[in-house]
């Protein structure tokens, strides 16, 4: 008789290694069984807590016995015993089925929405300035399911989603001919107003034109933020032309620099809220302004959503998070 080819087992029965075909003939429901004969002495008494009938029991063990190619028990009088395969077997059967049966749990607790994740991460401004609030009262609702926020510009953005590093995207701009297609949900609208020292000479007036503000010195964001990229295409369509006194990533670097006297600026009313209520900033009324945008909540669109994605999904939607925003308490 030729050898087996390696790796692929032997034929059973003859004391030889089972290998890879274990996995293919021996079943959970066996090993449910094997433990509930000897955890409650006997067949009979399996059946009962079971709520089976014994030859059942008995047909499911001998098969067991089968596939492994020993006897697992053996009556000895009418004590039913474990084989020394079957103690051994019976060692691991306990792992395996407790280990499948905290796998259903969890899955359970998923499906119940009492484990799980939401990776979201944000435009600097809604990142800062709103998601904490939409994530705190989700947490409300939801307080099993971790949380992770992230801050980024809109180039930074795109690259963890399509990284698979966050779940979701907040951002102020559409992606046009994506490698990965992504599917857009409006988020939030998002004013943007022009800002200066109260110790500015356009501060109090009436109107302001957009050709007044551009020949202040500005102060801008980054390269590859979705406010800069505002603002600019509002000044083209105006035919105005600036020319920025300061790149600044941050938007309370920007909000400092106004408030010391250093040049005029845009950004949200989300991010400039708390410094208007406090009079370190005022609103220059600007022809045109505020500008008006709209946040969108993005995913890739192939992607399968679970539970705690679809119950996230159904939070944003519903809308009454946006009621509840809170009173910013950074001047970041």
């Amino acid at each position: 008789m030729s050898e087996p080819p390696a790796g692929n087992g032997t034929p059973l029965g003859n004391g030889t290694l089972l290998g890879p075909r274990f996995a293919e003939l021996v079943s959970i429901h066996q090993l449910r069984l094997l433990i509930a004969v000897v955890e409650n002495g006997g067949f009979s008494r399996a059946a009962d807590a079971l709520g089976l009938s014994q030859p059942a029991i008995s047909h499911q063990l001998k098969a067991l016995s089968t596939a492994v190619g020993m006897p697992v028990i053996e009556i000895i009088g009418r004590r039913v015993q474990l084989t020394q395969a079957g103690n051994l077997l019976y060692v691991h059967a306990q792992r395996i089925v407790a280990d499948f049966e905290a796998a259903g749990t969890v899955l359970d607790e998923f499906r119940g929405l009492r484990r799980g994740r939401i990776r979201i991460a944000g435009d600097t401004t809604v990142a800062i300035y709103v998601l904490p609030d939409l994530l705190g009262d989700f947490r409300q609702e939801h307080p099993d399911v971790e949380l992770s926020l992230g801050v980024d510009n809109r180039r930074g953005l795109y690259d963890r989603l399509v990284a698979n590093d966050v779940d979701f995207i907040v951002s102020g701009r559409l992606w046009l001919d994506t490698s990965v297609p992504l599917i857009a949900r409006p988020f939030l609208g998002n004013e943007l107003i022009a800002i200066a020292s109260p110790r500015h000479h356009l501060a109090g007036r009436r109107r302001v034109t957009l050709a007044e503000l551009a020949r202040e010195p500005f102060i801008i964001r980054e390269p590859g933020s979705g406010t800069r990229e505002t603002t600019e295409e509002a000044l083209q369509e105006a035919g105005v032309s600036y020319s920025p006194l300061m790149e600044l990533a941050s938007n309370g670097a920007i909000k400092r620099a106004v408030a010391r006297d250093l040049g005029v600026s845009i950004l949200s009313r989300y991010a400039t809220s708390l410094e208007l209520e406090l009079g370190n900033l005022v609103e220059l009324p600007v022809e045109g302004f505020p500008l008006r945008r709209q946040w969108h909540l993005f995913y890739p669109r192939d992607r399968r959503l679970g539970p705690v994605e679809e119950a996230f999904l159904r939070f944003v939607e519903d809308g009454r998070w946006k009621d509840r925003l809170g009173r910013p308490t950074t001047t970041d």
